[in-house]
Parts: C-alpha cells; sequence; structure tokens
C-alpha cells in the first residue's frame, strides 16, 4: 500500500525541479494532404517570405496549400489556422462522413523529401482515440506524441520541442478523452490507496497532481474532472517548458491548446 503522505511527498520532491525535470516527474505545416474529392492549391510563392497577418479561419481541407520544401521559417500557417482546420476535421468525423481514402503513391513520395505537419497532438496511446482519424487528417499533417494519460515525459517534450522549432508546427493540441484508464488508475491510487506496481505507478505518478487538484471542487465525477484538469495542467506547462515556445507563443506563430474527445459522441471538445 503507498500512503496519501507518501504520493504527496514523492511529487513534492519532483515538482521544484527545472522546467525538464519537472516534465519527467509529472509537472511535467503543415498543411493537409490532398484529398481525392478536389485538389489542394499550392500557395503561391509570395505569400512564404513572410508571415502575413493573422485572418479568417478557413474552413476546408482543399484551402490549405501542400507541404513545402523549405525552411520552418520561411512557410507561415497561422495558428488559428490550424485549429480551424482540427475543428472542421472533428466535426466532419462526428458526423461519420471522414475520409478513409489512402494517401497516393504520388504524396508519400512527396513526403519522402520532407515533413511540415501542422498540429502537434499529445495524446493517449488508449487505441480508441488515434488523433489522425479523430481529426479526419492523413499522412504527413499531424505530428503525434503518444502515452498512457496524455503526459509528457522528457523524451516527448523534445520531441515536441523538435515539431515546433524543426518543422515549424504552429499549434500543440494536448488531446485527453473520457473514461481514461491511465487517468481512472491515477484515482484509485489517490483515493483508495490503490497498488501499482513498477511501471504502472510511474505511468499514473504524473497525473496525481490534476487528481489532488479536482478531487478540492469534490466533482460529481472524479475521474473526468481529473482528465479535463490534467490536459489543461500539462498544456499550461508546455507553454513555458522551453524558450522555443514562449518566444513563438508571444510573437502569435504558436497556439497551445487543452481538449477532451468524447468516447460516446466522437467531438473534440477545445477547453483553450
Amino acid at each position: 500500500m503507498v500512503s496519501r503522505r507518501v504520493l504527496l511527498g514523492a511529487l513534492a520532491s519532483g515538482l521544484a525541479a527545472t522546467p525538464l525535470a519537472a516534465f519527467a516527474e509529472g509537472d511535467d505545416h503543415h498543411a493537409a494532404a490532398p484529398r481525392k474529392v478536389a485538389p489542394r492549391p499550392r500557395a503561391p510563392m509570395a505569400a512564404q517570405t513572410a508571415a502575413p497577418a493573422p485572418g479568417p479561419v478557413r474552413s476546408t481541407v482543399n484551402e490549405y496549400p501542400k507541404p513545402m520544401e523549405t525552411e520552418p521559417e520561411e512557410v507561415f500557417v497561422n495558428p488559428d489556422e490550424a485549429l480551424g482546420r482540427l475543428k472542421h476535421g472533428n466535426a466532419i468525423f462526428a458526423r461519420g462522413g471522414a475520409s478513409m481514402a489512402l494517401p497516393s503513391w504520388t504524396r508519400i513520395n512527396e513526403l519522402a523529401a520532407g515533413q511540415k505537419p501542422f498540429a502537434v497532438i499529445v495524446g493517449c496511446s488508449d487505441s480508441r482515440v488515434p488523433p489522425e482519424l479523430v481529426f479526419d487528417c492523413s499522412l504527413g499533417e499531424l505530428f503525434v506524441v503518444r502515452t498512457a494519460g496524455s503526459t509528457v515525459s522528457r523524451e516527448g517534450l523534445g520531441s515536441i520541442l523538435y515539431a515546433v522549432e524543426h518543422l515549424g508546427a504552429p499549434l500543440i493540441v494536448v488531446l485527453g478523452h473520457t473514461k481514461c484508464g491511465a487517468v481512472g488508475a491515477a484515482v484509485d491510487v489517490a483515493t483508495k490507496h490503490a497498488h501499482l506496481h513498477g511501471a504502472l505507478f510511474d505511468m499514473a505518478l504524473p497525473i496525481l497532481p490534476a487528481v489532488l487538484e479536482a478531487e478540492e471542487s469534490h466533482p460529481a465525477d472524479l475521474q473526468d474532472a481529473a482528465i479535463r484538469r490534467n490536459a489543461i495542467n500539462i498544456a499550461e506547462r508546455l507553454r513555458t517548458a522551453d524558450e522555443a515556445f514562449t518566444t513563438r507563443i508571444a510573437a502569435n506563430r504558436l497556439k497551445v491548446v487543452s481538449a477532451v474527445y468524447s468516447l460516446q459522441s466522437g467531438q473534440v471538445e477545445f477547453m483553450g
């Protein structure tokens, strides 16, 4: 048995570390691939030489240009446009109209020359929540980092940083989901002193702060409240986890948001 005092002590000893270490302890472009329904126009070269002013969110897949073989700094996708693309794709998925067409060999060969994912998805390993399907995306569009409970380790943070700094991704979404087993395990550890052995306890440990925070408001469904709090907490930490993030956020070149996917409805609720 692991007492609540021991758990809190273990958390306290790790959460005061540096941002990178804190993630290990639990404090821790882009454009959509062409669809078969219509070709996607390639963006004019003049539009790629400088970051345009924020404009209206594009509402359809076909309005997104194909990835270009240029440095990330030479191509700019507005974070709100990227978020709009995800919302539009999830709306298609939730109403049962998602495209299941595989990419053509031409598209596969294009991506062999380089990738420009338009969003990073920090998601759970749950087999029922594949980001590419949930957001109606295809090969080369999303940079996905998945672990049980949607937590972020040092390695996960490095992966996210690579996508933002080297691939130019303008959006990070921390995606939790209803009935998450990893969060449920953390709830059992915190409230029932459940015993998890070895790596299973290590998996639940980063989620415990969210469980304890959610518990303070005495929610009707602690697991659901902890799922939401966990996604929100991770998104908040990511915003200040590296200078590359804070600099881009200040320049409106990066947005970090949290969201929860409903297993029942197929809809993603974005929480900001």
